[in-house]
């Protein structure tokens, strides 16, 4: 008996294998480490933490990334793979770039407004408080150094 070629199975081309798309793993990735870095690490500088110059553009470039991802899935699905990803990845950069852009544009502003008593000092005035061990602690002791006060509203 001779075999005969199995005329079902296609030879396996290089045009016939679908690539991966990796700009589903990219934008994601962009758009995190974008948000994430804001808070972490560029709020330690001042012109950086009033408004995102730096991180706003990561952000936005993550999500066109995403956005290019799912359009690669969609309209060329017989050449690049991620349909269910894509839209995964492109959900999860929508989200967290409105988190991002919502949290920057509309929350960071919603500080009150300095009181009459705040606005007209620039310094602390002097007082002498009893710390948690019973010694006696004056503001005096900390000038030139940079200090947190924290008051507790006691036993109940």
């Amino acid at each position: 008996m001779s075999e005969e070629p199995n005329q079902s199975e296609s030879p396996v081309t290089p045009s016939s294998i679908r690539r991966r798309n990796h700009a589903i793993w990219i934008g994601p990735l962009v758009v995190f480490i974008g948000a994430v870095s804001y808070f972490t690490y560029f709020t330690q500088f001042p012109a950086l933490r009033d408004f995102p110059w730096i991180n706003l553009p990561i952000v936005l470039i993550g999500w066109g990334i995403s956005i290019v991802s799912i359009k690669r899935a969609f309209s060329r699905s017989d050449v690049c793979r991620g349909k269910v990803l894509g839209s995964l990845s492109m959900i999860f950069s929508t989200l967290l770039t409105a988190l991002f852009v919502g949290y920057i544009g509309y929350l960071s502003y919603q500080l009150p407004e300095p009181t009459k008593t705040t606005q007209g000092l620039s310094i602390a005035p002097e007082f002498v408080l009893t710390d948690h061990n019973g010694q006696e602690v004056a503001l005096n002791d900390f000038r030139g150094k940079k200090l947190i006060v924290t008051f507790y509203r006691g036993h109940w």
